[in-house]
């Protein structure tokens, strides 16, 4: 998987963050980005900010998509959803609230992760 991939799967799956995203590429490589890029400046602001309203169907939604793409077995993807994603929520502030959204793979992933 390359970054457009990786960012078009994301777009299509979180159109809300459309306007977000278009924003944050337009002076970069559009939707070329980096995923890791997005995930840190767009997607991780979107799901912190869901968490924080205590919106449950949406952070139910990102948990079941961060399963997903982890389970393609693709590298780079992996990488995104590990480095990008669960290492992010592991040294944020919702480290604790988080175990109880992510699915049986990433959980475990996450509860490896040492910071």
């Amino acid at each position: 998987m390359t970054s457009k991939n990786f960012n078009e799967l994301l777009l299509s799956e979180f159109p809300e963050i459309k306007d977000d995203f278009d924003k944050y590429v337009e002076w970069q490589d559009g939707i070329e980005t980096g995923s890791f890029l997005v995930i840190e400046d767009v997607f991780m602001k979107y799901f912190y900010a869901k968490i924080e309203e205590l919106d449950f169907q949406a952070t139910n939604k990102i948990c079941s998509f961060i399963e997903r793409v982890y389970l393609l077995n693709d590298e780079y993807a992996s990488n995104v959803i590990v480095v990008g994603i669960l290492e992010n929520l592991k040294s944020s502030d919702y480290s604790a609230k988080i175990s109880e959204f992510l699915h049986p793979i990433t959980l475990k992933e996450y509860k490896e992760i040492e910071l």
